[in-house]
């Protein structure tokens, strides 16, 4: 179970809306079934992702679910504040047994922390897509980002990778006004396509919430 994804219909927007969120959830549900696979890399070890919307429905259905093994959602704070997050949980209401919390990994702070230790995933997307970036520039070398403990960032990931796309993603997508749309991050819109690009054996040995998961699985 994963925090990420829309669960169910949202009755306020148009079916239209309705069908490209869900369509952006199952991508998602995907790219993190694949990346996990990858990271896993065993044969008899079969993982099957499901969405489970915000951080507090996700935990609430793994609870209350017994055919969820694992939970792994987004932290919101840096890693010597882990407990906080399982605090936060009983402070909100919910029963949260001390059996299932070894079974509950983290992004550290966010998902998107696995895109700033790997940014060149964010290049390779946009050649993908046919983005262009402003001035071949460097994205690793950015000052928000080089040198930095990605765990540590005082700016939440989620706000880092916005201010990348707008500082140097050209949108091919022409606006009103005749010049390219500014290009704004929305991790439903973004994260399926950049989770392709991340390198799963790598992000092991770059992120120890992978791999305690990774460990905890294989025992």
């Amino acid at each position: 179970m994963v925090e990420g994804g829309v669960v169910g219909i949202d009755p306020t927007i148009s079916a239209a809306q309705n069908a490209m969120i869900q369509q952006n959830s199952a991508a998602l549900r995907e790219a993190l079934n694949r990346f996990f696979s990858s990271a896993l890399n065993r044969e008899d070890v079969d993982i099957r992702i499901e969405v489970g919307g915000g951080w507090e429905m996700a935990a609430y259905s793994f609870v209350m679910q017994s055919n969820n093994d694992f939970l792994y959602v987004d932290l919101d704070r840096p890693p010597e504040l882990r407990q906080d997050w399982f605090n936060q949980v009983l402070h909100d209401g919910q029963q949260f047994p001390s059996s299932k919390a070894e079974y509950v990994f983290f992004w550290i702070q966010e998902m998107e922390a696995w895109f700033l230790k790997q940014p060149e995933c964010i290049v390779k997307w946009a050649q993908h897509k046919k983005i262009s970036i402003k001035g071949n520039a460097i994205i690793q070398n950015d000052n928000l980002i080089k040198d930095k403990d990605i765990e540590h960032l005082i700016q939440k990931p989620s706000d880092v990778m916005d201010v990348i796309f707008k500082k140097y993603l050209i949108s091919d997508k022409i606006g009103k006004n005749g010049k390219p749309r500014k290009m704004t991050y929305g991790k439903l819109r973004h994260a399926p396509g950049l989770i392709q690009y991340l390198e799963p054996q790598r992000m092991l040995l770059q992120d120890k919430e992978l791999a305690a998961f990774v460990s905890k699985v294989m025992t």
